[in-house]
C-alpha cells in the first residue's frame, strides 16, 4: 500500500511537471520602469515592451522551460538620432530594439560603435564576374534551390550541387512548386503538353517521375496544396486536377461538368471557373507570425502587435519566402537571408536575376 501511494506521488508530480512544461502562458510584469508583456505558445516567445510612447517587441522561437522566460534587466543606448534598448534574458539569445527618429528600425540599420559590440560579424565577397557566386552563409537544415533552366543548383550548408533533371533548356519555371522538401514540376521534355510532374527533393537530390494519366496543357497553371494533394489548373481545357503526391494517383476535382470547388478557410467551396481562369487564384497554406510591406522600404509587422511596425530594410526588396525568424529575399541579383540576430547575409548572386526570377528560388527549412 505504502509503495502504491509512493508510485502514485511519482506519477503525479512528473504529469504536473510535464504539463507545466508544455503549457502556454500569458504573463505581465514591470522591470525598469518598462512593462512587459510575455506570452509563450507553441514553443515561440513573444515580448512587448513599452515605457512612455516608446513600444518594442520582438519574437524567439524555442522550448519553454520549467520557469518563466522573464526579461530580467533593460539597458539603454542612447545616440545622436536613436535609442535603443538591449533585453536581458537569461538562457536566451537577444540584441538592440532601437528607434530612429521616432521610428522603429532594425539595429543592424545603424551606423554606430555603441552597436557594433551587438552584430554577428558578416560574411563579405565582393560581386564576382563568374554567372552563380555562393556565399556558404546557409545552416545544416535550409536548402535553397535555383533554376538553372536544366534543374537546379541546390545550396546547403557550405557547398551546392547541380542537379540538371531535363535535356533541353526551358527558360520558364512557372509550373513549379515546392511541396515540403520537393520541388514538384512538369516534365519539360514532353512538348506542348505534359503527362507526369517530375519531383525533385531537395535534401537527397533524387528525382521521381509522377505519372498523371492526362494530358495537360503548358496554359495551365499550379494552384497550391492541401495536405498532401497538389493542384493544377489546366486553363486550356478548364480541369482542375487533383494529384495524391505520395501515392501518384490523379482525379478531376473540377470541370464544366461537375463544376467548380476552391480550398478556402480549411475546407473546399463552390465557386465559378473564372476565379481560375481570370483571377488566377491560388490556395495560401502558409501560416505566418509576421505581415511584410514594402513601399520605399521593407517593413515587418508582429501580428501579435499590428500597430508596432519596424524598418529592416532600406530598399524595396522582393520576399521569397520565410521560416520562423528568417526571411529570404531578394535585391536585384542578389539573395538575402535575414533574421534579427544576424541582419542581413548574401545567399547568393546570380547575373540573371535582374531580369527573370519569377519561381526560380525555392526555399526549404527541414
Amino acid at each position: 500500500m505504502k509503495k502504491g501511494l509512493i508510485f502514485f506521488i511519482l506519477i503525479s508530480i512528473l504529469i504536473i511537471v510535464i504539463k507545466f512544461s508544455f503549457s502556454n502562458y500569458n504573463i505581465e510584469y514591470k522591470v525598469d520602469n518598462y512593462n512587459i508583456k510575455t506570452v509563450y505558445k507553441n514553443k515561440r516567445f513573444y515580448y512587448e515592451i513599452i515605457k512612455g510612447d516608446k513600444k518594442y517587441n520582438f519574437d524567439i522561437y524555442a522550448n519553454r522551460k520549467i520557469t518563466y522566460s522573464k526579461i530580467k534587466s533593460i539597458k539603454e543606448i542612447d545616440g545622436e538620432n536613436y535609442n535603443c534598448i538591449y533585453p536581458t534574458i537569461e538562457g536566451i539569445k537577444t540584441y538592440p530594439l532601437c528607434y530612429v527618429d521616432d521610428v522603429f528600425t532594425d539595429y543592424y540599420l545603424i551606423e554606430s560603435e555603441d552597436l557594433e559590440y551587438y552584430k554577428e560579424k558578416k560574411v563579405t565577397i565582393d560581386k564576382s564576374d563568374k554567372d552563380f557566386v555562393y556565399f556558404n552563409t546557409l545552416d545544416d537544415h535550409e536548402y535553397v534551390a535555383l533554376w538553372n533552366y536544366k534543374g537546379y543548383i541546390v545550396m546547403n550548408k557550405e557547398s551546392y550541387k547541380i542537379k540538371n533533371i531535363f535535356t533541353n533548356d526551358k527558360y520558364d519555371n512557372t509550373i513549379a512548386y515546392l511541396l515540403n522538401d520537393t520541388i514538384y514540376m512538369s516534365n519539360n521534355d514532353e512538348e506542348h503538353e505534359y503527362t507526369s510532374l517530375i519531383g525533385l527533393n531537395l535534401t537527397t537530390l533524387k528525382a521521381q517521375k509522377l505519372d498523371l494519366g492526362y494530358n495537360i496543357d503548358y496554359d495551365s497553371y499550379i494552384v497550391g496544396h492541401v495536405k498532401n494533394y497538389l493542384y493544377i489548373f489546366d486553363n486550356k481545357y478548364s480541369v482542375l486536377y487533383e494529384i495524391n503526391v505520395k501515392n501518384g494517383k490523379t482525379s478531376i476535382k473540377g470541370n464544366n461538368e461537375k463544376g467548380f470547388v476552391k480550398y478556402e478557410n480549411g475546407k473546399f467551396v463552390s465557386c465559378s471557373k473564372t476565379e481560375y481562369k481570370i483571377d488566377k487564384i491560388k490556395y495560401n497554406n502558409n501560416k505566418s507570425n509576421y505581415k511584410y510591406t514594402a513601399d520605399d522600404k521593407l517593413y515587418k509587422i508582429i501580428n501579435d502587435n499590428k500597430n508596432i511596425k519596424q524598418v529592416i530594410s532600406n530598399e524595396k526588396v522582393n520576399i521569397i519566402s520565410e521560416s520562423g525568424n528568417n526571411i529570404y529575399y531578394l535585391e536585384k541579383d542578389r539573395l538575402y537571408k535575414y533574421n534579427p540576430i544576424n541582419g542581413s547575409n548574401k545567399v547568393f548572386y546570380n547575373y540573371e536575376l535582374s531580369f527573370n526570377s519569377e519561381n526560380t528560388i525555392f526555399v526549404y527549412n527541414k
